[in-house]
């Protein structure tokens, strides 16, 4: 937890001069009595944060100091500005959303600098920038002097805004009290959606994950507060026979027992928000309550073990771990209620951006199940699954050489060269097929490149055409192997070898045998 400049400020003045009181403290740097009151409570939070007693205040305005804290700092001490945190302009954009979704009362730009401790200018410009973002969401911040400033909007894009805005602002520093503030929330309000939410939690027997049992009584209660307050009529596009038939559909009456008049599209809209909240554990895994969803992933999977060269081992019990995830994602991407501007999936895409590559193209059978793209935070996080998938069974794809196929769009079968260079070389990751300008704009990290002319790069070089005949094949393997490992393999004909193989035994996965047979007798020619 950090302190914010004022409240260090009035902190430093408490320390060296213990005597003061409120008026003087309010007389000293223009401080109203609110704004001395709120950083008081922000001080002693990291007070206890940091296991130190509270400040007290008696009726008189006088300050009770433990002399723990003079001992911590006290004697010139100042505090390190590590634990000093400034609201970033991006974070009080966020603050001035957060107060027009949840407003109870006209709301002018009084209220905005009162709230953010900010000048009037300052407000005017988030205000601005606050517009530009609820652009993404097809919104817009209206001013009108009979109702003040307001949000307007289609009901569903709101709803949008307030679950990713809350996620948002519960990720900063002291991001539960400023939220509880802002939104004028009471803790007892929160604890007994909570206490309804566990409820819902055996009912469904499952778990819901921690940051999302966090986060879900807050857009739940400010959800419910629109309906009530506002009296507004939705007309949601959500499938009445997608989200009906459902458990969770159910199970909203834990939520809405005691609460008169709920309009269905609003109790859909509630199954829709249980139906996209992450579960880290549930006892219903083998159930399929979304049809195709655990083909259509199994098919993902298999794309993947042939673009990366790997045999995923315990291959159920990762499809199983993968679909826990993708149950709730399937509703978030279908209703676009995936988080954006999502960070994490930048992390992940620079850090890992083969992986991340490979990842995506092996996704086409689910976004075809869903019919939509699968967004980039929803790809960073099948990545990081996988990729600890890899990492647990000690594989690492830095380790495997990476190609790349260049191929000028006049040319109309470009896979056929590219589906011919990854069978001529099945131990290699074929990253993608790309034009010259795409290669030049790539930012992958690959060792070969394949083309049918001669072009400048930095990496090595080796020219095929899109039809390669078996010499062909023979010369361009022997040179690229010797080249790469210094040894020329040895005169096998794999294929040869299935065939025998066949009139002998049941080949399950020739595709794979094909290419472990492959690697097997290339380590032994680079032993010889």
């Amino acid at each position: 937890m950090q302190l914010d400049s004022r409240s260090r400020m009035i902190f430093d003045e408490l320390i060296g001069n213990p005597s003061t009181t409120s008026k003087e403290l309010e007389a000293g740097y223009s401080l109203t009595r609110r704004q001395l009151g709120y950083s008081f409570d922000k001080i002693n939070d990291w007070l206890q944060a940091k296991s130190l007693p509270i400040i007290e205040r008696t009726r008189q305005g006088h300050f009770i100091i433990d002399h723990s804290i003079f001992l911590n700092y006290g004697s010139g001490a100042t505090i390190a500005s590590s634990e000093l945190t400034i609201i970033s302009e991006t974070q009080r954009v966020q603050m001035i959303i957060l107060m027009l979704l949840s407003k109870q009362e006209e709301l002018s730009l009084f209220h905005f600098t009162k709230a953010l401790d900010v000048s009037k200018n300052t407000v005017l410009s988030d205000l601005n920038e606050a517009r530009a973002w609820v652009e993404e969401y097809d919104l817009v911040i209206r001013y009108s002097r009979r109702e003040g400033y307001l949000l307007e909007g289609e009901e569903f894009s709101i709803r949008r805004l307030l679950i990713n805005t809350i996620y948002k602002v519960l990720a900063t520093p002291n991001g539960k009290k400023q939220l509880r503030e802002l939104a004028h929330i009471q803790e007892i309000e929160l604890e007994e959606l909570r206490v309804r939410l566990e409820k819902i939690e055996r009912k469904l027997n499952l778990k819901f994950a921690d940051e999302e049992i966090e986060t879900l009584p807050y857009s739940l209660l400010l959800v419910l507060r629109r309906v009530k307050d506002n009296e507004i009529e939705t007309s949601f596009s959500i499938q009445y026979e997608e989200l009906s038939d459902t458990k969770e559909y159910q199970a909203t009456e834990e939520i809405l027992f005691d609460m008169q008049d709920i309009p269905v599209q609003e109790r859909l809209f509630i199954t829709l928000r249980l139906l996209t909240t992450n579960v880290y554990w549930s006892e219903a895994q083998s159930e399929e309550p979304i049809p195709n969803l655990a083909q259509a992933l199994d098919e993902m999977l298999c794309l993947f073990e042939t673009s990366a060269v790997v045999k995923l081992q315990d291959r159920q019990q990762l499809l199983n771990r993968i679909l826990l995830h993708l149950k709730p994602a399937y509703y978030r991407i279908k209703y676009q209620l995936t988080e954006m501007n999502d960070v994490g999936y930048a992390l992940m895409k620079n850090e890992y951006k083969e992986l991340y590559h490979l990842v995506s193209q092996s996704t086409k059978p689910l976004a075809a199940l869903i019919g939509s793209a699968i967004p980039d935070s929803e790809m960073a996080y099948l990545t990081m699954l996988i990729g600890g998938w890899l990492r647990k069974q000690g594989d690492n794809l830095q380790e495997k050489v990476k190609a790349i196929v260049v191929c000028p769009t006049d040319i109309a079968v470009p896979w056929v060269m590219f589906n011919e260079l990854r069978e001529l070389f099945p131990e290699f990751i074929f990253l993608d097929i790309v034009s010259l300008r795409e290669l030049h704009d790539s930012n992958l990290d690959y060792d070969i490149v394949f083309s049918p002319f001669f072009l400048e790069t930095d990496k090595r070089l080796y020219l095929a055409n899109s039809f390669l005949k078996y010499e062909d094949k023979s010369r361009l393997r022997k040179q690229v192997l010797f080249d790469l490992h210094g040894y020329i393999p040895s005169e096998v004909n794999i294929h040869d070898m299935i065939t025998i193989m066949k009139k002998h035994a049941v080949i399950h996965d020739e595709q794979l045998l094909t290419r472990e047979l492959q690697q097997y007798l290339n380590r032994l020619g680079k032993n010889k």
